[in-house]
């Protein structure tokens, strides 16, 4: 008997909420000597591309999505960007897709029903990462983190190490209650076994409708009226700022130690007066890290920021993100 072989290009979708470690898991599948051709489509909030210069520097075709929201917005770029994937010279072997922290993954997940897609690309699983440290606040932020939970076939626990054992088993348990069907894993940094995560064949809405052409429009509508007003009803937005000037260190630092409760997501590429590396700063809940980058070289020097929150005051923060600013001559 010949066994029928799946020759479809396996797809698996990441999400999570903000700062969860998506793309921390993406960079460690991408390092990893797998042997695979791997296309990356990052798609990221915010008037300001920052997301796909934090993917670390690789071989591998990455296509920046950075209309919004990807539930709302951009499923037709999104098909686009795939079959430009299928269509490269040198073929690839699995495809990666990190939706937005904002993002609703079912009806991205969809996205692959239709009939351009459904014989050459299957979606092996949605991986909803889980900030362990975050968990409550996350939930409270914004209901898409929900149904980021409820729509993962794995869901990966991550950054376990900055709660205690009693916290981490208690959220254990909210996910099993939750999402019973999910397989749970955890992880300190998105530090997994990629044979427990990349082609399982685990997405549990396997398809059984026939594919579409009108799958990424007719067959969402209804869906789309209640995604595409998600972050207006929760009053998320988010801020971006960009400057050719160089941040003054003491007046950045006052600044970020300062920031109101209501944000609760920051990301950039800083350009730091007198240094020689980029400064990479991310802010998660109440926690942020600045480190150092790759050093300016000859790249052109700029900073870019994205603050993203819950009814945000846009002119009083870019006003003082411009106070931070040392604009004296540069020597």
């Amino acid at each position: 008997m010949i066994e029928n072989i799946d020759r479809r290009v396996p797809a698996t979708l990441l999400t999570g909420a903000l700062g969860s470690g998506k793309t921390t898991l993406l960079n460690r599948i991408l390092k990893e000597q797998h042997g695979l051709k791997i296309g990356v489509i990052v798609n990221e909030f915010g008037e300001l591309s920052i997301d796909h210069h934090l993917v670390m520097n690789t071989d591998e075709e990455v296509v920046e999505l950075s209309n919004g929201c990807v539930c709302c917005s951009v499923r037709d770029d999104l098909l686009w960007a795939v079959t430009r994937m299928l269509l490269r010279p040198e073929k690839i072997d699995y495809l990666v897709v990190e939706t937005t922290g904002l993002a609703d993954p079912r009806p991205v997940a969809q996205t692959f029903l239709h009939e351009d897609l459904y014989d050459h690309v299957r979606l092996d699983s949605i991986i909803t990462v889980v900030d362990a440290a975050n968990f409550h606040e996350n939930l409270l932020h914004s209901s898409t983190t929900l149904d980021q939970i409820l729509a993962g076939d794995l869901i990966l626990l991550n950054k376990i190490d900055l709660v205690e054992e009693k916290m981490r088993k208690e959220i254990l348990e909210e996910l099993e209650d939750i999402n019973p069907a999910a397989r749970v894993l955890e992880s300190v940094s998105g530090e997994v076994d990629l044979r427990l995560l990349l082609d399982i064949d685990l997405h549990q809405n396997k398809i059984a409708a026939e594919p579409s052409a009108d799958a990424p429009k007719g067959d969402f509508v209804s869906f789309d009226q209640l995604t595409a007003s998600h972050l207006e009803r929760e009053e998320i937005s988010s801020i971006s700022f960009a400057a050719e000037h160089p941040f003054d260190y003491e007046k950045l630092s006052e600044f970020l130690e300062s920031l109101p409760r209501n944000i609760f997501r920051g990301k950039g590429i800083l350009w730091i007066d007198s240094y020689e590396e980029q400064l990479i700063f991310h802010l998660v809940g109440d926690r942020s890290t600045a480190t150092l980058g790759e050093p300016w070289g000859e790249k052109m020097r700029q900073s870019m920021l994205v603050l993203i929150g819950k009814g945000l005051d846009r002119e009083a923060l870019l006003a003082e993100l411009d106070r931070c600013l040392d604009k004296g001559p540069r020597g």
